[in-house]
């Protein structure tokens, strides 16, 4: 280091002498970075089409099945379709489907929109009560929703009330189904449990009020006057309270797993595995699905 003659500019190769490998590689990073996220966004893309044309292919099986097999097939099937939507980022879409063939039918649209809104909760929450995932899977419903009821106003009200009711009984038949395996959770869920403890136990106390404030700040984007809709229908009593179930909850899990240790509570490893272990369960149940159309 030769100081005397120019510190100032001697310095200042120095410094960058010392930067350009880390910055060299940190620019290598990011640019591997951008490349598989573009690849993982591809791999995304054709395994959304592989499985629907799955789906459209087993649509076509179960057709051909005797009569009395048809309806447990449509089930399993469809039970497999909804447990798919939120790993391929179709739940928004699939909603909107399902409240666009309502409308067209015409025929009872606040019971037939609370019962589809009931099933695409139920099975995309699952065992998964984590309150920032219901909250994600409430969002993503009811802005569909409310986006169909501000271009279709003659049944806004049919439709909010319907997707209001249906994401909350969605969600506490969730909370049942939680209470009633939380002994023999299985270790893809329980990975879930332990790595957001704490914040699972403190939030679910509070459910009504996250279920209201997440209504609340999505209809903040509508006109006035399907605001005023949505605040009244709040208001009215209609939707069902989840305090008692998610207390429920709260005492199970402090049953189960408040003897579980700090260690194990850290540990990120297995709950990365959360999701490609979900999507392996689904890939499974579809699996044995088609296998049980074949004989």
């Amino acid at each position: 280091m030769q100081l005397a003659q120019n510190p100032k500019e001697a310095m200042k190769e120095i410094i960058e002498a010392t930067k350009k490998p880390r910055i060299e590689k940190i620019q290598s990073l990011l640019a591997q970075i951008d490349r598989l996220k573009s690849e993982i966004e591809a791999q995304r893309e054709e395994l959304k089409s592989e499985l629907l044309e799955l789906f459209a292919r087993l649509e076509k099986e179960i057709a051909n099945l005797p009569p009395h097999q048809q309806q447990e097939a449509k089930e399993a099937l469809q039970e497999c379709k909804l447990s798919s939507l939120e790993f391929l980022g179709i739940l928004a879409e699939t909603t909107e489907s399902a409240i666009l063939t309502t409308l067209e039918n015409g025929q009872n649209i606040k019971e037939t929109i609370g019962e589809i809104t009931k099933d695409l909760t139920y099975q995309t929450i699952d065992i998964n009560v984590d309150p920032k995932h219901i909250q994600d899977v409430t969002r993503t419903i009811f802005n569909v929703a409310l986006t169909i009821a501000q271009a279709s106003i003659n049944h806004a009200d049919e439709i909010l009330e319907g997707t209001l009711i249906g994401i909350k009984q969605g969600i506490k038949k969730s909370i049942q189904k939680f209470n009633q395996t939380i002994e023999f959770t299985p270790d893809e869920a329980r990975a879930m449990i332990i790595q957001n403890y704490d914040e699972i136990v403190a939030n679910l106390g509070r459910i009504d009020e996250i279920y209201l404030q997440t209504i609340t700040e999505t209809a903040q984007q509508a006109a006035p006057g399907i605001k005023e809709k949505i605040a009244q229908i709040t208001k009215e009593g209609v939707l069902e309270k989840l305090a008692s179930e998610a207390q429920n909850t709260i005492n199970l899990m402090k049953k189960s797993f408040e003897t579980i240790t700090p260690t194990l509570k850290a540990s990120t490893d297995e709950a990365k595995k959360l999701g490609l272990r979900a999507f392996e369960i689904a890939k499974e149940k579809l699996e044995e699905t088609l296998n049980a159309i074949k004989k």
